[in-house]
């Protein structure tokens, strides 16, 4: 399940309160366990769901809003590093290095060329609270860029992937012209209206803070890999009664489809490939380490007749599964 920092979450759930927001429209939220914990990261979902409540019983630009309220103290050990960065281009650095210090959904990548420095943001808004997201992202950044240097920097042109009936909001933030419908998500400004220094540079305290967030970072790593643990589990138990949809695993582990073959994508897995692995993995331990039969063992691994199972194992190893057992 795709995570995003609960601070986001709050100052858009305060905001749309401000603006008129029926209470009630969230009492579903109050009851999570996420919320009750106050846990530092809580799921996207509940993040898109008040952003798409926003869009349904606000006024339009919600996103504009939104990103305009977020500082850098709202992003944590990745917020203290903008205000110490040296210049205010490293901003766009820090977060394509470390977005999933803040969520997990999408990835950043920054380009320079002729002048022109870009950030692009690599998360399709298939649904209406990710077009808000996207955003108020940009409004954000650009937010904090003046608010490191204490000048005026305004990017030079805009592009969102979606489309919407009203752009005004936008351009009267952003200055500049804006474009929807665009192939990608980017953000594009004069490389030397950022390569400028900031207020509070520190280079000794920066330094501090990128070790603190490359620590962060490997333990969210780790909880990546406790996921992959999880679903190699799920694959493996259902085996016997036949392989899996990742329809099924997803659904099991209370998120989309779509989420789950992003999150595998993200280990340079497929679905495909993971079961074939589980497979093998599978077969390989119940050859070495049973007595169990082979018709046996591929009804195991998932394989309705033992003739697919031979050629799958010779496949993967190179030797019928007889011989492997007997060669191990």
């Amino acid at each position: 399940m795709s995570f995003v920092s609960s601070s986001i979450y709050q100052k858009a759930t305060r905001l749309t309160m401000q603006e008129g927001l029926s209470p009630a429209l969230l009492d579903h939220h109050r009851g999570r366990k996420e919320i009750i914990a106050g846990d530092k990261y809580i799921p996207m979902e509940l993040l898109l769901e008040v952003y798409e409540l926003a869009d349904q019983h606000m006024e339009a630009g919600f996103g504009v809003r939104q990103g305009q309220q977020l500082t850098a103290d709202d992003y944590g050990t990745l917020g203290l590093s903008w205000k110490t960065c040296w210049r205010a281009k490293d901003v766009l650095d820090r977060v394509e290095r470390y977005m999933v210090l803040v969520t997990d959904h999408g990835q950043a990548r920054i380009e320079e060329r002729q002048g022109i420095t870009s950030i692009y943001l690599m998360r399709e808004a298939r649904r209406k609270g990710l077009e808000t997201a996207n955003e108020a992202t940009f409004v954000m950044l650009t937010g904090v860029l003046k608010e490191i240097t204490h000048q005026e920097i305004h990017p030079v042109t805009v592009h969102f992937q979606h489309h919407t009936p009203e752009a005004a909001p936008f351009v009267n933030f952003f200055q500049c012209p804006v474009h929807f419908g665009q192939a990608e998500n980017s953000l594009y400004f004069k490389t030397s209206d950022i390569d400028i220094p900031t207020v509070k540079a520190d280079k000794s305290i920066h330094q501090f803070l990128v070790e603190r967030m490359d620590e962060e970072k490997k333990g969210i790593h780790a909880n990546a890999d406790r996921l992959l643990g999880e679903i190699h589990k799920i694959i493996a138990e259902s085996l016997p009664s036949g392989i899996p949809s990742i329809i099924q695993v997803a659904e099991y582990l209370g998120m989309s489809a779509r989420t789950l073959k992003r999150r595998l994508a993200e280990k340079g897995l497929t679905f495909r490939d993971l079961i074939q692995t589980i497979q093998q993995d599978v077969s390989i331990d119940l050859l070495k380490n049973s007595s169990q039969s082979m018709g046996e063992i591929a009804f195991q691994t998932g394989f309705s007749e033992q003739s697919a199972f031979n050629r799958a194992f010779r496949r993967w190893t190179g030797q019928s599964p007889a011989d492997y057992r007997k060669n191990s």
